[in-house]
């Protein structure tokens, strides 16, 4: 009050005027999002039996190798639990990170016979799209896209395997590249941050990487033999934690006829 009073040079009639016309809104933060995720192997090497495409990526979501071992013990690569690939869950804004799809490894012994057709790289792609769920706004954020490129080994079944293994011999699947896994956006006047990522990931040994060539503090999971490994993945999203009032576009013209006023208050006391 005293601060206005000193710059009008004590004129009441700009301090009336401003309390007339600063009227503020409360920018809309939203504290939960429904969010869908699209997933699919968008590439891979050397040829694999591929199923369920994803429609939105034209990826499968299910993998199995190799080609010629026409048999139900196919070692395989899948989403899950998704439908074709589409994962559809709820985030809480600055809350805990919410439960992704899950990569599944399926594992079974494979004839050495077919080597060259082992599965030995790949690329899984995350595509996200958030909708205002707390408050319910009109709209949506993204999509948001990642992606996860892969070394995979698929081990002779014989011992010695040359690395510290549960079974005979474990698989070893190593992350080596990835998409932008955070996202920065705004979404009515508000910034908010989306992450993909994973807590399964972990440093493996000098003997463990050394069998695709990597040095030791390589990052990746092993998977056992005649076994399913689930590869767990989550969404998080950050933003602000309360409401900042932001001026209307209407009172920003109000505001600037206050200022005037207030002007011209000065110039009479000043003369």
């Amino acid at each position: 009050m005293d601060r206005w009073t000193k710059l009008a040079g004590g004129g009441a009639l700009a301090l009336t005027l401003l309390v007339g016309v600063t009227g503020q809104a409360s920018a809309v933060i939203i504290n939960e999002w429904n969010f869908t995720t699209d997933n699919a192997f968008t590439e891979f090497d050397p040829e694999v039996v591929g199923s369920d495409p994803n429609p939105a990526l034209g990826g499968a979501t299910h993998i199995e190798w190799p080609v010629s071992f026409d048999s139900p013990d196919r070692s395989a690569l899948e989403v899950e639990p998704a439908s074709l690939g589409v994962f559809s869950g709820t985030v809480v804004t600055n809350g805990p990170a919410a439960e992704g799809p899950d990569l599944v490894h399926i594992n079974f012994p494979i004839p050495t016979a077919l080597e060259d057709e082992f599965l030995t790289s790949g690329r899984l792609t995350a595509r996200a799209t958030l909708t205002p769920a707390d408050p319910p706004e009109p709209g949506t954020a993204g999509p948001f896209e990642t992606f996860f490129d892969f070394l995979f080994k698929e081990t002779r079944n014989v011992a010695p395997c040359g690395f510290e293994t549960e079974s005979v011999c474990d698989d070893i699947f190593l992350l080596v590249g990835t998409g932008q896994n955070t996202h920065t956006f705004t979404f009515d006047g508000e910034t908010y941050t989306l992450t993909f990522g994973s807590e399964e990931l972990a440093p493996l040994s000098a003997d463990q990487c050394g069998q695709l060539g990597l040095p030791a503090g390589c990052i990746g999971f092993l998977t056992q033999e005649n076994g399913r490994t689930v590869f767990d993945t989550f969404i998080s999203v950050t933003g602000p934690t309360g409401p900042t009032p932001v001026a209307e576009p209407g009172m920003l013209l109000l505001l600037g006829t206050g200022l005037v006023a207030l002007g011209a208050v000065r110039r009479r006391a000043a003369a």
